[in-house]
C-alpha cells in the first residue's frame, strides 16, 4: 500500500469513518509487535484464524486481570497495527481528530450505529488512534480497511457494545449523516476479544460490513471499503485477528 492517495480512498462514504485528517498524509505506524491471531473470547491468542460464531453477538466474558486498565493515545498508537505485523498486510497510522457536531438519526434508536459509523461514539472516549491497513506490496490496493481503536474509562467500553447491540434488535433502516438512507443487518459475530458485533451497512448501492470487537478498556472498529465495487466490503479474517492480538499485548 504505497502513498497517502490510496490511503485517502477509504475515507468515502460510510466505507470509513467520517472524521477530519490533521494532514495530507499518514505517518509511519508504531513499532511492530506480534499479530498472532486471537481463536476465542478473551482467549489467549493460539495462532489460528478467527472463525464465525452465531449470529448477534458474543456474551461479554470476564475480563482477564489487568485488561481494564485504560490505555493512554501513545499506547494506542503502539496497539494499531503497522507493518511487519500481519503477514501479507500493512498498516499506514492516519493522525485524525473527530469532530463535534453529529446529526441525529431517524428512528432514534438507530442512533449507536451512526455513532460507531462516525467515530463520535458515545460515551465519549479517553483517547483514540487510527490506521489505514491495505494488501503489503505494491500496486493500487482493491480493499482497505480503517481501524479506529478507542479507550474508555470505567465501564464505557462494555457500554459502547451494550448500546450497539441493543440498536441492532430493532434498527434495519434508518437516516442521518449518512449521504442517503441506510439499512442495517445483523451479521454472525467472529470469535475475537472479550465480546463482538458484526453487523452490514448498505447506502447508496454500496455495502460493508463492520466489526467491532471489545479487548479490556479499547474498543476496535473495523470499517472496510471495496475499491473496486461489487461485493460487500468485509475485513479479511487474520487483520481482525492480528489488529486484537496487538491490543491484547498492548494492554498486558
Amino acid at each position: 500500500m504505497r502513498g497517502s492517495n490510496a490511503v485517502l480512498v477509504a475515507l468515502g462514504l460510510s466505507a470509513a469513518l467520517a472524521v477530519t485528517a490533521c494532514g495530507s498524509g499518514g505517518t509511519a505506524a508504531a513499532p511492530t509487535a506480534s499479530g498472532t491471531p486471537a481463536t476465542g473470547a478473551g482467549a489467549p491468542a493460539t495462532g489460528g484464524p478467527a472463525e464465525a460464531g452465531s449470529p448477534g453477538a458474543q456474551p461479554p466474558a470476564p475480563a482477564p486481570a489487568g485488561s481494564t486498565r485504560v490505555l493512554s493515545k501513545e499506547e494506542l498508537r503502539t496497539a494499531l497495527v503497522g507493518p511487519g505485523d500481519i503477514k501479507g498486510w500493512t498498516g499506514m497510522e492516519m493522525p485524525m481528530e473527530i469532530g463535534k457536531a453529529q446529526l441525529s438519526t431517524r428512528p432514534a434508536d438507530c442512533q449507536p450505529i451512526e455513532n460507531v459509523r462516525t467515530g463520535k461514539i458515545k460515551p465519549e472516549s479517553a483517547a483514540y488512534a487510527f490506521t489505514t491497513v491495505g494488501p503489503d506490496g505494491g500496486g493500487s490496493p482493491t480493499a482497505l480497511t480503517q481501524i479506529m481503536l478507542a479507550s474508555f474509562d470505567g465501564g464505557g467500553a462494555q457500554q459502547v457494545l451494550a448500546d450497539l447491540r441493543t440498536a441492532l434488535t430493532s434498527c434495519t433502516r434508518y437516516e442521518g449523516s449518512i449521504p442517503k438512507p441506510g439499512t442495517v443487518a445483523a451479521l454472525p459475530a467472529p470469535k475475537l476479544g472479550e465480546e463482538a458485533l458484526s453487523y452490514s451497512l448498505t447506502s447508496d448501492g454500496k455495502t460493508q460490513e463492520l466489526t467491532v470487537v471489545r479487548q479490556g478498556s479499547v474498543v476496535a472498529v473495523f470499517s472496510p471499503s471495496s475499491l473496486s465495487g461489487g461485493a460487500p466490503a468485509k475485513t479479511p479474517q487474520e487483520v481482525l485477528a492480528g489488529q486484537v492480538a496487538k491490543v491484547r499485548t498492548t494492554a498486558g
